[in-house]
């Protein structure tokens, strides 16, 4: 499993804690210049072997964490003979609907090269004590997010930002060229290749769902509307923009405060929008020490079978997906078409300003 950290210190334990325990054989974390404590208890698994740390301490996160991440996984594969690779952030907990992640991997077929995961996310927490999985027992019944991929282990793979997205052999991220895309017949070059080498297919199998837990408590909220108007400064617009101005004029207590309303959560449990889930918390409770001098790293534990249970996620996480590739067909389309209406606009104004030039 890879890891780009920065300040992770309340998640941080508990992601390794869980990862090992159904299966994850090693992290390699690249830290960003964390000073809350992250980059010591990632030392202290690095000692016990169980980690390989990358300190990054370049400013340009968002610019430059593709690359770190491809460098990532192509390390897990060429140094460490990895099988499969997530590529993963420490609020995210991969949790296979039955079994292990290494039942879940083992499972794909050798065709495929991939596993798409899709990711609910759980309610913001009201403020008070306690660790956050403790607290944080509503999430979304579907998720409304990009789903994330893992993949075979791959020297040559190219993971982009977030880790939707996976190519081979097109010389890192950086280097990202417009695919190839299917043309009509009458205009296909004969004998043209499909182009699809680079490809990295996913398997049309869903054994995984992500758990996303990305606001854990106002502070940690202040703290990344904060990274995120520093990382972007002027290129703020739409949602980011408004929490941008809302932290500035002080306003950002009340908007973590509409995020956690009681009654906002009462009604989306009511609705189905919500549903209550306590199996992560009971899970993260039963996972051993890693550092524990008894831990044995080649016994994971399972997640409890309920074959009752297991049969409805299994077909609640097949209509994600699908919903997925549905939501993110109608964006892309529509990006296009806003892409396509700006470059008539500026062909026009051109022509225009040639027009007025000559006359």
């Amino acid at each position: 499993m890879t890891l780009v950290v920065r300040d992770e210190g309340d998640v941080i334990e508990a992601n390794l804690r869980f990862h090992f325990a159904l299966g994850v054989s090693l992290v390699i974390a690249t830290d960003n210049g964390s000073r809350d404590g992250t980059r010591e208890v990632l030392e202290r698994y690095a000692q016990a072997g169980l980690a390989h740390v990358i300190d990054e301490p370049a400013p340009d996160y968002h610019r430059l964490q593709a690359d770190w991440i491809t460098r990532m996984a192509r390390m897990a594969a060429a140094d460490f003979g990895a099988d499969w690779v997530i590529n993963n952030d420490a609020d995210e907990f991969w949790w296979p609907l039955s079994g292990t992640l290494v039942d879940a991997f083992t499972a794909i077929p050798d065709a495929y090269g991939a596993l798409a995961a899709p990711r609910p996310e759980f309610v913001a927490p009201a403020p008070g004590d306690g660790d956050f999985a403790e607290r944080m027992t509503v999430r979304e019944t579907r998720s409304q997010t990009t789903p994330k991929l893992a993949h075979r282990g791959m020297a040559d793979v190219d993971v982009f930002i977030g880790s939707h997205r996976l190519t081979r052999g097109r010389g890192g991220p950086s280097f990202d060229r417009v695919s190839r895309r299917a043309v009509r017949p009458v205009l296909r070059a004969l004998g043209a290749p499909a182009g699809d080498d680079d490809l990295i297919v996913p398997a049309p199998q869903w054994p995984v769902r992500i758990l996303h837990f990305p606001l854990r408590s106002y502070e940690q909220y202040e703290a990344r509307v904060r990274r995120i108007a520093i990382e972007e400064g002027d290129d703020l617009e739409g949602r980011k923009r408004e929490l941008h101005d809302d932290l500035t004029a002080g306003r950002l207590p009340d908007t973590y405060a509409r995020l956690v309303g009681a009654e906002q959560v009462e009604a989306g449990l009511a609705s189905g929008q919500l549903v209550s889930d306590t199996a992560f918390r009971d899970y993260l409770r039963a996972c051993p020490d890693p550092l524990d001098p008894g831990y044995d790293p080649g016994r994971p534990i399972p997640v409890p079978a309920d074959p009752g249970r297991r049969d409805a996620e299994v077909a609640q996480v097949a209509q994600d997906m699908m919903c997925a590739i549905v939501r993110n067909e109608h964006t892309l389309l529509g990006q296009r078409a806003r892409a396509r209406a700006r470059f008539r606009d500026c062909r026009e104004a051109l022509r225009a300003e040639r027009a007025r030039r000559k006359g």
